[in-house]
């Protein structure tokens, strides 16, 4: 037993959290979501897994039997009513195993309890094939997104700045730090409204590109700009999209976001829940359409900003037979060297 640690939950979590911040390699700044999480914890722990006969158990005390019933049932996540998937569960368990290492490097924990469950009852990676989105979930999303205008309804600040985010993801395909890195000079507006752009300004080879927007998401974006000018803290920042604090919005901000939409068209058209729902399902189901659409497997590549098409390759079972050979001819090539634009 630990618990003659007098060292509290939340003041052992603290001191976490700095250590973090502090952690080159696995720095965190959604400090909000840790603590989120932390509290859904020790609530769990404040009842021993079981409300029907509670008993609070400390920190310390903590086993795998009950970090098993915290993910089974336990995990609290914002909003009423959401069914907590196997990726929320997956992320909460290696959070807890990532604290409770700390933990024992402190000598606060013999052991860790969530590294003690068995590997079976452990949830399960992602899968890494790349999920997409069903044809009729997909174009729900895109009719919600047309039906929420600006000009059709009386939209709070937020709404806007939502619906113009959404549409550059689901348009350009582009990944969840990508959107999050983007500033108000990332967009750029042709004369007129013709020939706007979207510049992606950060990331490696072939990730520093520019890409044409059609008119309405130009007509989306131009709308927010116009908008977020006067929006408190909107206007204080560079982010083209800022969380509520002014602040580029996390992670964590945009997963819900996604997810959010993502299950509402799903229950509007009258489909189960799709089996990931965040931006990574956006941007999967964004290439395999351009690539069932005839693009060039190349282009298709360098629009997503990936280095060659084997970044494509976890795709594949979602293309016919002549696109799917011809992926894995290329990608099995021995040369690795990058794409290289046409125009480069």
């Amino acid at each position: 037993m630990n618990s003659t640690v007098e060292l509290s939950a939340d003041e052992f979590f603290e001191q976490w959290l700095e250590h973090c911040s502090n952690d080159d390699q696995r720095a965190i700044n959604d400090f909000d979501f840790f603590r989120y999480f932390w509290i859904s914890w020790t609530k769990f722990l404040a009842k021993g897994g079981d409300p029907d006969n509670p008993r609070w158990v400390h920190w310390t005390d903590a086993d795998p039997v009950l970090v098993k019933g915290y993910l089974t049932g336990g995990i609290k996540v914002r909003g009423s009513g959401v069914k907590i998937s196997e990726i929320t569960k997956r992320r909460y368990w290696r959070l807890l195993e990532r604290v409770y290492d700390y933990a024992m490097e402190r000598g606060l924990v013999a052991t860790n309890p969530a590294a003690g469950i068995a590997d079976k009852e452990k949830p399960p990676s992602e899968d890494p094939k790349g999920a997409i989105l069903s044809p009729v979930v997909w174009e729900q999303c895109i009719k919600m997104l047309r039906e929420d205008s600006g000009e059709a309804l009386n939209l709070k600040a937020s709404d806007i700045r939502n619906r113009a985010l959404l549409l550059v993801l689901f348009e350009l395909g582009l990944t969840s730090a990508e959107v999050r890195a983007l500033s108000h000079e990332s967009f750029v507006d042709g004369r007129g409204g013709k020939g706007a752009s979207i510049r992606i300004t950060s990331g490696g080879v072939n990730q520093l590109r520019t890409m044409v927007v059609s008119d309405e998401v130009r007509s989306a974006v131009a709308s927010w700009l116009q908008v977020r000018a006067t929006a408190g803290k909107h206007a204080m920042t560079p982010a083209l999209f800022s969380s509520q604090t002014g602040k580029p919005m996390t992670d964590e901000n945009l997963l819900v976001l996604v997810r959010a939409h993502l299950l509402a068209a799903s229950r509007a058209a009258g489909q189960g829940d799709p089996v990931r729902a965040g931006p990574q399902i956006v941007r999967n189901t964004r290439l395999v359409q351009w690539m069932l659409s005839g693009m060039p497997q190349p282009e298709v590549a360098l629009r997503a900003g990936l280095k060659n098409v084997r970044g494509l390759l976890h795709l594949r079972q979602h293309l016919p037979d002549g696109p799917r050979l011809e992926l894995a001819r290329a990608s099995s090539r021995k040369d690795d060297e990058p794409l290289r634009p046409a125009y480069a």
